[in-house]
This record gives structure tokens, sequence and C-alpha cells, in this order.
């Protein structure tokens, strides 16, 4: 679970800024507050990010992005230039390094992974193992003028393998100035850093507006319980679907132009028999192709509708409305989300592009439906819908607020961190005020 998150002199982000989840004394809702009682740690399941266009919200979403990228990156060239981007309304901040920090939950402990870049080298790097206001160093990395210099006693203390601490050490001479030693390490299964690195890989998911979690196809391959899942919301949010499902067609039966068709079918060529190739064409088409037994076939995602006789009338994706798209390509986040067992954390920019105001309220609903004390799932979202501000779905401490002042500086905020704010406050009123 994400507890903290604080960056600076990233994209509109010059001063540092903090995201935490820690839940604040705030009695309501508290029935869906993660509660780990052996840290003494209350964690919010949700947050929703509010703000004017040009405030901030996307840029907060980029630079989580950009580290997650960062951190999963493959090795570098010593050439290569670190894609951060600074803070570029001052010029100070230009050959400042851009700062980033995570508090994260895993198990039973949580760790303070720490980086700060400048386009040329990494300047400084940790990883710590936080126990309340306590912070023991897992490794530490940083510079003496030019002289690289670590600390990574820690992993003596362990009790490893010789050759595993030989690695650890020679790794420290071997990583490139802009290059993350937790990178460098990542697939060593060398503890600690396997478990933070796998965090970033396979617990944080990003959804812009244009991406997807998973294809809706592969949930719909794989998985009963998310067809019953999909027609069931499709049914809920009133957009006229009956039924959901994957056609199985021959490649040639989709109207495709000709040097799409050979290109797909020369990579399907090397592809193994049953492996998915997805496709994107033109008019707003989408497919699976793949190869079996010979024949080039297709897995196509189509809508059924029901006709005024009753009948089932088959749709193809680009037949259904922008919005109606946009909420089968989150079906597969909530999906995820609504799992008792999850730990992902989401954070999707622009929750609401697309899509009415009650469908999105919707959303979050069944996600905030299925949680418990022990639920471990978070979802963070930015979003313009305004009649989401309401107390009887959020906590104060669940609503955040980006803000650009007159030097195009953002900032961040809590609904709780403003005095006098009472449970039954009209807060979308006074907001849009």
């Amino acid at each position: 679970m994400l507890v903290n998150l604080r960056l600076s002199n990233c994209l509109s982000f010059r001063d540092e800024v903090e995201f935490t989840a820690l839940a604040s004394r705030e009695r309501q809702h508290g029935e869906l507050v993660f509660r780990h009682e052996k840290l003494g740690l209350n964690l919010l399941p949700v947050a929703a990010l509010y703000g004017a266009n040009g405030a901030g919200k996307s840029n907060l979403y980029y630079a989580i992005r950009f580290a997650r990228r960062f951190i999963l990156r493959g090795r570098a060239r010593p050439e290569d230039a670190i894609d951060v981007e600074p803070f570029r309304l001052d010029k100070e901040c230009l050959t400042k390094p851009s700062a980033f920090s995570f508090d994260i939950l895993l198990g039973d402990q949580v760790y303070r992974y720490s980086f700060a870049a400048t386009r040329q080298r990494v300047m400084s790097e940790s990883l710590e193992e936080v126990n309340g206001d306590k912070a023991a160093p897992v490794f530490t990395r940083g510079w003496q003028g030019d002289k690289p210099v670590w600390n990574v006693e820690y992993f003596k203390k362990l009790g490893l393998p010789s050759e595993e601490f030989q690695f650890i050490e020679f790794k420290t001479r071997d990583t490139l100035p802009n290059q993350l030693f937790l990178t460098e390490t990542r697939g060593r299964k060398l503890p600690v850093l396997e478990a933070v690195s796998g965090w970033f890989r396979h617990k944080l998911c990003l959804l812009d507006p244009h991406s997807a979690f998973k294809p809706v196809e592969i949930s719909l391959h794989q998985v009963e319980a998310f067809r019953e899942y999909s027609v069931k919301s499709l049914q809920r949010a009133g957009t006229g679907i009956d039924s959901i499902k994957n056609d199985i067609v021959s490649l040639d039966a989709i109207p495709l132009p000709t040097g799409l068709t050979n290109l797909i079918n020369k990579q399907l060529e090397t592809t193994p028999d049953g492996e998915l190739v997805q496709v994107v064409a033109p008019e707003r088409q989408r497919f699976f192709a793949y190869r079996e037994g010979g024949q080039m076939k297709a897995l196509q995602l189509v809508t059924l509708h029901r006709d005024q006789d009753g009948n089932q009338v088959r749709f193809e994706m680009p037949d259904e409305s922008e919005g109606t798209q946009r909420l089968i390509d989150l079906l597969p986040a909530f999906f995820e989300l609504s799992s008792p067992e999850t730990g992902k954390v989401f954070f999707i920019d622009e929750l609401d592009r697309s899509l009415h105001t009650h469908l999105t309220r919707g959303l979050l609903e069944s996600f905030l439906q299925g949680r418990t004390s022990s639920s471990r799932g978070q979802l963070l979202f930015t979003t313009h819908d305004a009649l989401l501000l309401d107390q009887q779905l959020l906590r104060r401490d669940e609503i955040w607020f980006l803000d650009k002042d007159e030097h195009g500086r953002s900032t961040l905020a809590a609904l709780s961190d403003f005095k006098g704010v009472r449970h039954d406050k009209d807060i979308r009123k006074s907001y849009l005020l």
C-alpha cells in the first residue's frame, strides 16, 4: 500500500509537496479504513484529486509515472540522459535534482525508497525501514565530490551467502551514474530489494485517459468471474448492453488495409500457437490476432443488445459510444480492486473522462462497497467531477486540491487541512466558488 509520497522540482512542482494516505482522526466511513494493529497504521482506500485545468493534477500523475518508469527501465548506456523534467520557470531549478520519495507498506513493514536525479546522474538514492518516527538504512548512495559514496552494511547483518554480498558490493561499483541501484539489482531475488522493486512493477498501476490496465478481451478470455462482473456493471450503468463476449473469427473476415493484414500475418508466423497479438486498426477497430493450427484467427470484443422483440443483436466496439468504451476499458481495473485480496494501488488520471457523473460515482461506490478494514487495495484518481465532492461518499482527508500560484508553482493540500470544514458542509458549492 502507498503510505506517503513526496516530490519536488518536477514539472510544475518546484517546492516539495506531500500526499499521504494516513487517515486523520476523522471518524466518518471509519469501517473502510485499512487498519494495521501491529504498526498502528490507518490507511485510506481512496483519494480524489481536484484542481482547475493546468493546476497540476496530470503533472502529479506524470511525475509518478516517470519515477516508476525510471525504476523499471532496462540497462542504461553511459551516454543516456535521464528523462526527468525539472521545474522550468525558475532557472536555478534547471540544474538542481528532482526528488522523489515513496513510503510503502509491504507485509508488516513500511519502507521508504527515495532518489534524486538530474538529467545527467542520480545524485542520491536510499532505501530505509521505517518504524514509527525512526528510519534504519537498508542502503544509501550519494556523492562526495565526483566520488560515489555507498552504505550497504545492512546486507552484512542478514547473513547472506558470500556470493550474494559480493554481488551487491560489485553493483555498488558497476551501477552507472545515470542508473538506479534498485534497477540494477532487480531480478536477483535479493531480500528487500526485490520486494520493493516488485511493488513498483506489480502493485503500482497507472492509467491515463488513453490506456487500459488490462485489455478486456484478455480478462474475458481468462476469467469467467470477470464476464459476470462486466455484464452486471454494464447493465447497472444503463448502457443498453445485455452481454459482452469475445467472438473468434478468421483474420480474413476483418476488413483491414492489405498492408496491415500482411504485417499481422508476418508477425504471427514467428509467434507461438495461441499467443495473442494485440492489433489496433483504423476506424477504432481493435482485436487480438493469433495462430492456431496454421490458421490465422482473431479474438474480437463484441457487445450484445436486445431488440424490441427480445432478440440479441451484435455490436462491435466502434458502434458503442466513447463513454461506453471508456467504461469497458476501466472494468478490469475495478474488477481487480473489487477483490479483497488485491494489494494494488491504482492511480487513474481523469477517471471521469467521457463518463456521466452518475456512472463515475457508481464505479467509486462499487469499489468502496467491497472494502473492509483488512482490504489493501487503493484508488487514487484525478477528476473534474464536482458531484463527487460529497461527504456522504468521501471523507475530508480523501479529498485533495491542487492549485497553481502566479509563478506557475503547483501546491497540494487535503480538504482536512482546511480549518472549519464541518462534516455537513456543502463542499461542492464552496469548491466551485
